[in-house]
């Protein structure tokens, strides 16, 4: 399929939310593939403790490289686990700012639609998640930064079974 048809879908959100477990039973729900979070393998090297503004930016630029290389395999749909949006939250959230790639190209997010993950789901901690207590928070600010760069996005419930067709439907709506 020529890259120019692929829809890509960006699955964002606060931690703890199941992003990448959405991203997997939608890229095998419709026969596709998914970028996976970058920022997962970085900090499997990296301590995650004392990162900073430069880690973000690395992470980014490694994450858009990641997609525009996984784009040529996908078959209709791209699913991308996290994106700009997130980054920026997430910047915001430690540093109170973003770094500099991220500012730079958030306002260039080429992705055709975000499914944000609700903070329905329980809390599952783990080795790199640092945000347990304010979720409705990051919540709210990927809801804000979604309507100021005026992006299409559907807010995604449910557990298990239900979140995944609540996602189909949503992406339905679009496409």
């Amino acid at each position: 399929m020529e890259n120019s048809k692929i829809i890509k879908i960006a699955v964002v959100g606060p931690e703890s939310t199941g992003k990448t477990v959405l991203c997997e039973q939608l890229a095998l729900h419709y026969n596709t593939i998914f970028v996976p979070e970058y920022a997962r393998d970085y900090f499997l090297t990296k301590n995650i403790e004392g990162h900073t503004k430069e880690d973000l930016n690395i992470i980014y630029e490694k994450q858009i490289l990641s997609e525009s290389k996984i784009v040529k395999q996908a078959n209709r749909f791209l699913f991308c686990d996290t994106n700009l949006i997130s980054g920026k939250v997430w910047a915001d959230v430690v540093f109170k700012s973003a770094p500099e790639f991220i500012s730079q190209n958030i306002s260039n997010t080429n992705h055709d639609l975000h499914l944000l993950c609700d903070i329905d789901l329980p809390w599952v901690a783990d080795e790199q998640r640092r945000n347990e207590y304010n979720r409705k928070e990051i919540m709210q600010m990927h809801v804000n930064e979604l309507q100021k760069l005026g992006l299409n996005f559907e807010i995604i419930k449910g557990f298990d079974k239900d979140r995944v067709k609540n996602a189909i439907i949503a992406i339905s709506k679009y496409f």
